[in-house]
Protein backbone atom coordinates (compact mmCIF):
# COMPACT_ATOMS: atom_id res chain seq x y z
CA UNK A 1 0.00 0.00 0.00
CA UNK A 2 1.37 3.13 -1.03
CA UNK A 3 1.25 6.90 0.98
CA UNK A 4 -1.64 8.08 -1.12
CA UNK A 5 -3.90 4.89 -0.77
CA UNK A 6 -3.02 4.88 2.98
CA UNK A 7 -3.62 8.24 3.51
CA UNK A 8 -6.89 8.26 1.99
CA UNK A 9 -7.92 4.89 4.00
CA UNK A 10 -7.08 7.10 6.64
CA UNK A 11 -9.78 10.06 6.04
CA UNK A 12 -12.75 7.41 5.16
CA UNK A 13 -11.87 5.90 8.39
CA UNK A 14 -11.75 9.35 10.21
CA UNK A 15 -15.05 10.23 8.31
CA UNK A 16 -17.51 7.31 9.47
CA UNK A 17 -15.40 6.93 13.11
CA UNK A 18 -17.56 10.10 15.37
CA UNK A 19 -14.94 12.24 17.53
CA UNK A 20 -16.23 11.46 20.51
CA UNK A 21 -19.10 8.95 21.67
CA UNK A 22 -21.52 10.57 24.64
CA UNK A 23 -20.86 9.09 27.80
CA UNK A 24 -23.08 9.25 30.79
CA UNK A 25 -20.94 10.67 33.30
CA UNK A 26 -21.42 12.50 37.10
CA UNK A 27 -24.73 11.27 39.07
CA UNK A 28 -26.62 10.35 36.23
CA UNK A 29 -23.85 7.52 35.48
CA UNK A 30 -23.44 7.00 39.31
CA UNK A 31 -27.39 6.89 39.64
CA UNK A 32 -27.66 4.27 36.29
CA UNK A 33 -24.82 2.33 36.60
CA UNK A 34 -23.56 0.37 39.85
CA UNK A 35 -22.75 3.35 41.79
CA UNK A 36 -24.98 2.41 44.54
CA UNK A 37 -26.27 -0.93 46.49
CA UNK A 38 -29.79 -0.83 46.18
CA UNK A 39 -29.91 -4.79 47.18
CA UNK A 40 -32.80 -4.49 49.94
CA UNK A 41 -35.52 -2.17 50.76
CA UNK A 42 -35.00 0.08 53.82
CA UNK A 43 -37.83 2.23 53.32
CA UNK A 44 -41.45 1.38 54.49
CA UNK A 45 -43.00 4.52 52.55
CA UNK A 46 -42.09 6.11 48.64
CA UNK A 47 -40.74 9.05 49.40
CA UNK A 48 -40.83 11.05 45.90
CA UNK A 49 -44.31 10.91 44.37
CA UNK A 50 -43.33 13.81 41.64
CA UNK A 51 -40.24 16.08 41.23
CA UNK A 52 -40.48 20.06 39.96
CA UNK A 53 -38.21 21.14 37.67
CA UNK A 54 -38.97 24.93 36.89
CA UNK A 55 -42.00 24.73 34.84
CA UNK A 56 -42.07 20.65 34.27
CA UNK A 57 -43.49 18.02 36.81
CA UNK A 58 -41.57 14.73 36.09
CA UNK A 59 -43.06 11.52 36.96
CA UNK A 60 -41.38 8.80 36.76
CA UNK A 61 -42.13 6.26 34.64
CA UNK A 62 -44.84 8.43 32.75
CA UNK A 63 -43.03 11.62 31.71
CA UNK A 64 -41.09 11.08 28.49
CA UNK A 65 -37.79 12.12 27.62
CA UNK A 66 -39.19 14.26 24.74
CA UNK A 67 -41.84 16.19 27.10
CA UNK A 68 -38.29 17.48 28.86
CA UNK A 69 -36.55 18.09 25.43
CA UNK A 70 -39.68 19.96 24.95
CA UNK A 71 -39.48 22.11 28.11
CA UNK A 72 -36.44 22.94 27.84
CA UNK A 73 -34.70 22.12 24.73
CA UNK A 74 -31.35 19.93 24.28
CA UNK A 75 -30.06 17.02 22.94
CA UNK A 76 -31.24 13.08 23.94
CA UNK A 77 -28.14 11.22 23.74
CA UNK A 78 -27.37 8.06 23.84
CA UNK A 79 -24.06 5.02 24.98
CA UNK A 80 -23.92 1.86 26.01
CA UNK A 81 -25.60 -1.57 24.39
CA UNK A 82 -27.94 -4.44 26.01
CA UNK A 83 -29.29 -3.87 28.99
CA UNK A 84 -26.30 -0.88 30.00
CA UNK A 85 -27.78 0.93 27.34
CA UNK A 86 -29.15 4.80 28.50
CA UNK A 87 -30.50 7.54 26.57
CA UNK A 88 -30.69 11.15 28.63
CA UNK A 89 -30.93 14.38 28.35
CA UNK A 90 -28.20 16.65 30.37
CA UNK A 91 -28.14 20.11 31.28
CA UNK A 92 -24.88 21.90 33.00
CA UNK A 93 -25.24 25.69 34.47
CA UNK A 94 -21.88 26.78 37.16
CA UNK A 95 -22.98 25.20 40.13
CA UNK A 96 -25.30 22.37 39.10
CA UNK A 97 -26.09 19.79 36.42
CA UNK A 98 -29.10 17.82 35.80
CA UNK A 99 -29.80 14.16 34.03
CA UNK A 100 -33.30 12.82 33.07
CA UNK A 101 -32.61 8.93 31.89
CA UNK A 102 -34.30 6.36 29.93
CA UNK A 103 -32.97 2.32 29.86
CA UNK A 104 -34.43 -0.44 28.34
CA UNK A 105 -37.59 -0.87 30.83
CA UNK A 106 -38.58 2.27 30.29
CA UNK A 107 -38.30 1.53 26.26
CA UNK A 108 -35.62 4.57 26.09
CA UNK A 109 -38.28 7.29 25.79
CA UNK A 110 -39.91 7.34 29.12
CA UNK A 111 -37.69 8.89 31.99
CA UNK A 112 -36.94 5.96 34.68
CA UNK A 113 -34.43 8.44 36.51
CA UNK A 114 -33.57 12.08 37.44
CA UNK A 115 -30.47 13.38 39.10
CA UNK A 116 -28.71 16.67 40.24
CA UNK A 117 -24.90 17.58 41.40
CA UNK A 118 -23.36 19.84 42.67
CA UNK A 119 -20.62 21.40 40.37
CA UNK A 120 -19.28 22.96 37.65
CA UNK A 121 -21.15 22.65 34.08
CA UNK A 122 -20.69 19.06 33.36
CA UNK A 123 -18.58 17.87 30.13
CA UNK A 124 -20.88 16.81 27.38
CA UNK A 125 -24.04 18.44 28.63
CA UNK A 126 -26.51 21.01 26.89
CA UNK A 127 -26.26 24.96 28.44
CA UNK A 128 -28.91 24.52 30.75
CA UNK A 129 -31.94 27.27 29.39
CA UNK A 130 -32.80 30.00 32.06
CA UNK A 131 -36.07 28.40 33.01
CA UNK A 132 -34.81 24.95 34.48
CA UNK A 133 -34.24 24.81 38.14
CA UNK A 134 -32.53 22.18 40.70
CA UNK A 135 -35.00 19.43 40.82
CA UNK A 136 -37.17 19.59 44.35
CA UNK A 137 -37.45 16.07 44.59
CA UNK A 138 -39.82 16.71 47.68
CA UNK A 139 -36.88 15.23 49.40
CA UNK A 140 -33.96 16.46 51.07
CA UNK A 141 -32.03 17.74 47.67
CA UNK A 142 -28.53 19.31 47.00
CA UNK A 143 -27.34 21.56 50.28
CA UNK A 144 -29.23 19.35 52.58
CA UNK A 145 -26.81 18.39 55.34
CA UNK A 146 -26.51 14.96 57.20
CA UNK A 147 -29.11 15.64 59.65
CA UNK A 148 -32.03 16.31 57.30
CA UNK A 149 -31.81 12.71 55.86
CA UNK A 150 -31.84 11.65 59.12
CA UNK A 151 -35.02 13.84 59.80
CA UNK A 152 -36.39 12.09 56.67
CA UNK A 153 -34.63 8.86 56.25
CA UNK A 154 -34.14 7.85 60.08
CA UNK A 155 -30.90 7.06 59.38
CA UNK A 156 -27.67 8.69 57.46
CA UNK A 157 -24.49 7.68 58.08
CA UNK A 158 -21.19 8.10 55.19
CA UNK A 159 -20.16 9.80 52.32
CA UNK A 160 -22.46 7.21 49.97
CA UNK A 161 -26.00 6.96 51.18
CA UNK A 162 -28.55 4.62 49.41
CA UNK A 163 -32.80 4.57 50.03
CA UNK A 164 -34.90 1.99 48.61
CA UNK A 165 -38.75 1.63 48.27
CA UNK A 166 -40.37 -1.13 47.05
CA UNK A 167 -44.44 -1.25 46.56
CA UNK A 168 -47.16 -3.95 44.69
CA UNK A 169 -47.29 -3.36 41.14
CA UNK A 170 -49.48 -6.17 39.75
CA UNK A 171 -47.27 -8.32 38.39
CA UNK A 172 -44.29 -6.55 39.35
CA UNK A 173 -43.23 -4.39 42.14
CA UNK A 174 -41.82 -1.33 41.79
CA UNK A 175 -38.62 -0.46 43.45
CA UNK A 176 -37.95 3.89 43.99
CA UNK A 177 -34.46 4.21 45.04
CA UNK A 178 -32.36 6.92 46.14
CA UNK A 179 -28.73 7.61 46.09
CA UNK A 180 -26.88 10.45 47.68
CA UNK A 181 -22.89 11.78 47.85
CA UNK A 182 -22.11 14.00 50.76
CA UNK A 183 -18.87 16.31 51.09
CA UNK A 184 -18.50 18.32 53.85
CA UNK A 185 -21.82 16.88 55.50
CA UNK A 186 -23.54 18.29 52.72
CA UNK A 187 -25.20 16.97 49.48
CA UNK A 188 -23.51 17.26 46.77
CA UNK A 189 -24.81 14.83 44.18
CA UNK A 190 -28.67 12.91 44.65
CA UNK A 191 -30.28 10.52 42.06
CA UNK A 192 -33.75 9.06 42.10
CA UNK A 193 -34.67 6.38 39.65
CA UNK A 194 -37.79 3.46 39.80
CA UNK A 195 -37.63 0.00 38.29
CA UNK A 196 -39.81 -3.31 38.08
CA UNK A 197 -39.07 -6.13 40.63
CA UNK A 198 -40.22 -9.67 39.69
CA UNK A 199 -42.50 -11.19 42.95
CA UNK A 200 -43.34 -14.40 43.42
CA UNK A 201 -47.35 -14.04 42.56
Amino acid sequence: MNLRTAALCLAIVAAITPASAAQLGGMGAAIHGNGFNFAKANLDKTPVKQITVGKLAVTLQRTKLKDVQKAFGGTVQTSGEGGARADWLCYGAAGNNVWFISNALGGYEFVMMVAAEAGPAAKGCDAAPAGLTSPDFGIPGLGAATADLKATFGAASGNKLAYRNDRPGGYTNVAQYIGYVLKGGKVSGIGVGETSVQTDH
